[in-house]
């Protein structure tokens, strides 16, 4: 089932920049990084028990500003299989990360194309 926001997710042309104004700006706290050998690390900040995701603008291929907002699910490819029975277009199928994160997605698109995501990883 989706139901719960886990994160939201921007893209940025200064990670490092957009780090310290989230947390000297507004306090809030890093909690996890993804480094990434082409770019930038992808980082994450605790916004109150949802997640901000900072996303490299290079290796997003997207211009700075929204990406998409993603829900934690129990299982990604139930949850796909489920949204495909209800008419709602996948946009990428499920797949794993990769990296030894236990961590898998899947995209899928809302209202106005707007992206969504579904998210797992194991514990």
């Amino acid at each position: 089932m989706v139901d719960k926001i886990h994160k939201i997710a921007i893209v940025t042309d200064d990670i490092e920049g957009a780090v310290r104004f989230y947390t000297q700006k507004l306090g809030l706290t890093e909690v996890e990084r993804f480094e990434n050998e082409d770019d930038e690390d992808y980082v994450f900040l605790d916004a109150g028990g949802i997640l901000l995701e900072l996303m490299p603008q290079k290796s997003a291929e997207h211009p700075p500003g929204f990406h998409h907002i993603s829900f934690d699910v129990d299982s990604v490819d139930e949850s796909a299989q489920e949204l495909t029975g209800k008419g709602v277009t996948i946009t990428k199928e499920p797949f794993d990360v990769g990296g030894g994160t236990g961590i898998r997605l899947g995209f899928f698109e809302g209202p106005n194309q707007l992206s969504l995501q579904l998210f797992h990883r194991e514990k």
